[in-house]
């Protein structure tokens, strides 16, 4: 899936450069530019100073007092609990947690690359972040476009499962004089020329390419390890640049399904609390559970912690039905969902991922045998550029889909996607 990932930027990217009449490094700085402050950029961090928390009962709610000490901390202790408290307990009530939080531009937390942002304005912060990303993210670039040009051109091994060690060496002794020869040859043809090698920098701008390389050395490696977090952050701001989110096909999907379900105009969100379509929880009743799956033909059902509402585990149809044609299991009334965990047949949960997420992560997640995904619909913090789509009323794309996604969990099938893709 990695290499499949890696070969749709590498495409992405030469599509993009075209398109905008950029170079490399202006990609990346377009990149970080528009994922300054997201989660999923590696040079926006936020640090945390700590201190020490106590909690407290309170009337509505618990409170939270917060110290920069411990002896602070634990002078509160005594204050709110004067009969004191046993060990096990303390360590709850009185603990080490973040007490303020500290936004820098950069990977290391201190060091020349790091730079404090807290008192600039969001514009500035931004151009730092891109300062402190861009470079980084052009050399990844860089090394994905030489992982998927091959191993002749980029000196990095492909990965190859050996038989013999013969083997090994074989094909390591083939590609240095491969390498070898196409360096003489790129030698000869700049000697040939008549001009003499420009600095790296200068070859970059008028070239867009790589530097060539002319060494004394021929280095073969492994490939280098690019952060998965990193290339899916890559795909997705390619993708956002023509694509769907995720929230709006299943705003779509649900227009053309919840009739067939009796369900209304809203799409209810999940938390295992309600018998919907999707969404149970370990005391629900197996049967009812089981009798909708079949007669509304879904083939799984996401499980949920009923008090906080995440999605805790996952049960397919088929694995039921394999439970069910053996004899010597009988559905036994008042049974509920929990009587699969003895039979191994609550399953880890689905993969989330956010709902301002392009159609087409889903649909990469969907494609390789994972039959759902939970999708976090979280208006206050929408990702995506949200531009006017009807000018007589104001409303913006995120408002026309919080007329139907109500916020918190959802579940995307192929139905989903099948649904949208036929309706267009």
């Amino acid at each position: 899936m990695t290499e499949e990932l890696m070969a749709r930027i590498h495409k992405g990217i030469q599509e993009y450069t075209v398109r905008h009449s950029c170079t490399i490094i202006e990609f990346a700085e377009d990149f970080i530019r528009k994922t300054a402050f997201s989660t999923s950029n590696n040079y926006f961090k936020i640090r945390e100073t700590l201190g020490y928390h106590v909690i407290e009962e309170g009337i509505d709610e618990p409170e939270i007092h917060h110290f920069d000490t411990e002896e602070e901390a634990m002078k509160m202790v005594g204050q709110l609990y004067p009969n004191g408290l046993d060990k096990k307990a303390l360590k709850y009530i009185c603990y080490e947690a973040a007490n303020s939080f500290r936004p820098t531009a950069g990977v290391q937390e201190t060091g020349k690359d790091s730079k404090d942002l807290s008192s600039m304005s969001n514009s500035d912060a931004e151009k730092a972040v891109v300062n402190a990303g861009a470079k980084r993210i052009a050399d990844t670039i860089s090394d994905i476009n030489r992982i998927i040009e091959g191993e002749e051109t980029s000196g990095y091994l492909n990965t190859v499962n050996h038989l013999t060690m013969e083997a090994a060496i074989n094909h390591r002794s083939k590609l240095q004089k491969k390498l070898e020869i196409a360096r003489a040859e790129n030698v000869f043809a700049i000697l040939k020329e008549g001009r003499f090698l420009q600095d790296s920098d200068s070859w970059y701008e008028e070239n867009n390419a790589d530097y060539p390389s002319i060494k004394s050395h021929i280095k073969v490696s492994s490939a280098k390890k690019i952060q998965y977090s990193t290339l899916l952050a890559l795909d997705r701001f390619l993708s956002n640049e023509s694509g769907v989110t995720v929230a709006h096909v299943l705003v779509t999907a649900h227009a053309i399904l919840a009739p067939n379900f009796n369900e209304g105009a809203k799409r209810e969100a999940l938390s295992g609390k309600n018998s919907n379509t999707f969404g149970r929880h370990l005391r629900s009743d197996l049967f009812e559970m089981v009798n909708d799956m079949a007669r509304k033909g879904f083939d799984i059902q996401p499980i949920f912690d009923r008090e906080d509402g995440q999605c805790i585990g996952m049960v397919k149809l088929s694995d039921v039905a394999g439970l069910m044609s053996d004899d010597s299991y009988i559905l036994r009334p008042g049974a509920t969902v929990s009587d699969l965990k003895n039979h191994n047949l609550i399953l880890p949960p689905p993969p989330q991922i956010d709902a301002s997420s392009d159609l087409s992560i889903a649909g990469g997640i969907l494609k390789h045998g994972i039959e759902a995904i939970i999708v976090k619909f979280d208006p206050e913090n929408w990702s995506q550029e949200d531009p006017i789509v009807d000018v007589d009323t104001g409303e913006t794309k995120l408002d026309v889909i919080k007329e139907t996604l109500m916020p918190g969990y959802h579940i995307m099938t192929s139905h989903d996607i099948i649904a949208y893709r036929l309706n267009q």
